[in-house]
């Protein structure tokens, strides 16, 4: 059902794709999967532990901040941007700030030097970014088990320009291609 959903509009995971900055996915990879009446499954083995850990990861996180965090087992929808979808991993309670989110992630090893001390890969920036738009959000933290034992959290807040530019970005691509089914062509 969760699989379904997804499919009527673009979701975090997403992002990156459509501004090319996701090495395992192209923007016609998410047309294709968009106007596709077949529902797929992630069934590889990173996928599999990266949603094992997760439960993992956000505890630490909690933990390690002294922040209640909340799972909402939801897709969020922008209010005025109906295609946009948020299924945000954790919500965090009792900041100051208000309400923030909070994106778990596993990686590899061999991807370590992608996760600097003071940035994170684009791709998941964008991400972030993406839910703060839908959620109207004003912050986030990205938690990271990197090697199965190395920890890191970052701390992001929402960047107005760069929520407009995802939004019209995210406007052309469902209008013009998944709409229209007209697929986008790479390469110019």
């Amino acid at each position: 059902e969760w699989l379904q959903i997804r499919k009527q509009g673009l979701g975090g995971s997403d992002i990156g794709a459509i501004f090319g900055l996701n090495k395992y996915k192209s923007p016609i990879a998410v047309y294709m999967d968009k106007i596709s009446d077949k529902v797929e499954e992630i069934n590889s083995e990173s996928a599999y532990w990266g949603t094992t850990l997760e439960d993992i990861v956000a505890s630490e996180f909690s933990k390690r901040n002294n922040l209640k965090i909340q799972k909402r087992n939801a897709v969020f929808q922008h209010p005025e941007y109906e295609y946009m979808l948020a299924n945000v991993d954790r919500f965090i309670l009792g900041e100051d700030a208000g309400i923030g989110v909070l994106e778990v992630k596993t990686a590899s090893e061999y991807v370590k030097d992608q996760w600097q001390e003071d940035k994170v890969p684009d791709s998941y920036y964008l991400q972030v970014q993406h839910y703060l738009a839908v959620t109207g959000l004003q912050w986030a933290y990205i938690a990271v088990l990197i090697g199965g034992n190395k920890y890191q959290q970052y701390y992001i807040e929402r960047d107005q320009e760069i929520v407009d530019v995802i939004i019209e970005k995210e406007k052309e691509f469902w209008e013009e291609h998944i709409l229209k089914k007209v697929p986008i062509v790479t390469g110019k």
